[in-house]
């Protein structure tokens, strides 16, 4: 009896021992262990790829046995090493991969290795990387995360007009001829201490230039000075060619690309010139809202986005041959219209640059229409209009296409101009300019840059507090 016992007992442990054995998937049958996409176990993942920025993907692993992770990289950190079978929901293992910024030069690659029964799957990790500049010139992705938002100069420094004699050219009735007073060192003050980041200082320059298209010393003079002011302050600076497009020389034109580059080089091989001293916190912007020679903001000519990336190239070689600083320099590029829709980006083509990190892409934006433009006039009796969510998913559509170019090539985005009428009420205005400066930081490195006034140009005070206060929203991100 005594001995029946102990054999029933011994017969029972091993039965334990092998239910305990099957609960642990210590042996299965057909071991398996993959990566695979968050919550979706039938899509297998091979690779992440990360930009050259600090940050981390998520990632499940799916396996009916006990498994391990090892990784042939020190930089890329893992949230977990091992586990049990991750069958079943309850189960399921989200594994968050870590990389730090990526300082090296050159792009980097890791393998992570899952195992367990026998079995293997690698993910392969590849970051980007982050160009260091030889000169240590700050890259236009970290110039548009220091920009944020900014305010426009507006119609002074592009302002000109045929009611008055351009004789000896008067640089004085040019600038105020839109209305504003010259602008001084104050006014940069005011926007540097109000918090604002950066400064865009839109110029026409054809007026100012004489039968061989020399910019007056005059002008260059004055436009070196107003520029100045910004950099004093403490700003980003962008300067640009203005409406020396749409309604001057400067036109989307392959038919007459020759004549037109000849001036185009000719015109920013002075500006660049003569501002090669100022450092990076100078940006050149290479034309505005150019348009083909029939003025077509919607319906441009085929060849008119040929003519567009050659000027946008030629922009580029032209500042890269004169070295110096303008080797490093920042530098800016526009779409046909500065548009920001499908028609205008995809067949933009943004130019190549023998020095890499330093291009930036620029669009502008006075969508919704109805509201930022109120293209009808309001009766006697009527209200102007009120931010609505209806406008919020019109506008987020717009930005989705912009924030889907960055995510895609790779190239911060500039907004250089947007605005809502004045003649709407202050809240509803800043309601917009909340959601676009919010809506932007948060999605995509998109620096924004305000058209109508915020600080006034003679007691250097906010004028619209409320508003100014939404476009600073711009700065948390």
């Amino acid at each position: 009896m005594k001995t029946l016992k102990y054999m029933l007992i011994a017969a029972c442990a091993i039965m334990a021992l092998a239910a305990c054995s099957d609960d642990d998937s210590v042996s299965v049958s057909n071991p398996k262990v993959q990566f695979c996409a968050v919550n979706d176990t039938t899509t297998a993942i091979s690779q992440l790829t990360f930009t050259k920025w600090s940050s981390f993907q998520m990632v499940d692993i799916q396996s009916n046995i006990d498994w391990q992770l090892s990784c042939d990289a020190d930089w890329v950190t893992l949230s977990n090493h091992s586990g049990v079978p991750t069958s079943g929901a309850s189960k399921t293992l989200h594994l968050k991969v870590t990389v730090p910024e990526n300082m090296t030069g050159q792009q980097r690659t890791a393998t992570i290795t899952l195992t367990g029964g026998g079995q293997m799957a690698q993910l392969a990790v590849v970051q980007n990387s982050i160009y260091v500049d030889p000169l240590g010139w700050i890259s236009a992705e970290d110039a548009g995360n220091a920009m944020k938002i900014g305010l426009n100069l507006y119609n002074t420094m592009e302002a000109y007009g045929t009611w008055f004699d351009w004789t000896d050219d008067p640089i004085e009735t040019f600038q105020t001829c839109w209305g504003n007073p010259l602008v001084t060192a104050d006014w940069f003050n005011a926007v540097k201490a109000n918090g604002f980041n950066a400064v865009r200082i839109p110029v026409t320059w054809f007026p100012h230039t004489d039968e061989n298209f020399q910019v007056t010393e005059k002008w260059m003079n004055r436009v070196e000075e107003v520029v100045k002011y910004g950099l004093d302050a403490g700003l980003y600076i962008i300067l640009n060619v203005h409406h020396d497009t749409n309604g001057g020389w400067l036109d989307a034109d392959l038919s007459n690309i020759d004549e037109i580059s000849e001036k185009y080089v000719k015109l920013w091989k002075q500006i660049a010139t003569r501002f090669e001293k100022y450092d990076d916190h100078l940006m050149f912007e290479a034309y505005n809202e150019i348009l083909d020679k029939n003025k077509d903001w919607v319906n441009a000519e085929g060849d008119a986005f040929i003519a567009v990336n050659q000027l946008a190239q030629t922009f580029v070689n032209t500042i890269r041959s004169l070295g110096e600083n303008n080797q490093h320099r920042n530098l800016i590029v526009n779409t046909y219209s500065a548009s920001g829709s499908h028609e205008m980006l995809d067949p933009f083509v943004i130019p190549t640059d023998k020095i890499p990190e330093h291009l930036m892409v620029q669009v502008h934006n006075y969508d919704p229409v109805d509201f930022c433009r109120m293209t009808k006039e309001l009766k006697d009796d009527e209200e102007p209009p009120v931010w609505t969510e209806a406008y919020q998913n019109e506008l987020a559509a717009e930005l989705d296409i912009l924030i889907d170019y960055y995510k895609t090539n790779h190239v911060p985005i500039i907004i250089g101009e947007f605005a809502a009428n004045d003649k709407i009420v202050e809240e509803e205005r800043a309601k917009y300019a909340e959601f676009m400066v919010t809506y932007c930081r948060q999605k995509a490195n998109i620096s924004l840059f305000y058209w109508n006034e915020i600080i006034s140009r003679t007691t250097f005070q906010p004028t619209y507090p409320t508003l100014m206060n939404a476009l600073l929203k711009a700065k948390e991100y």
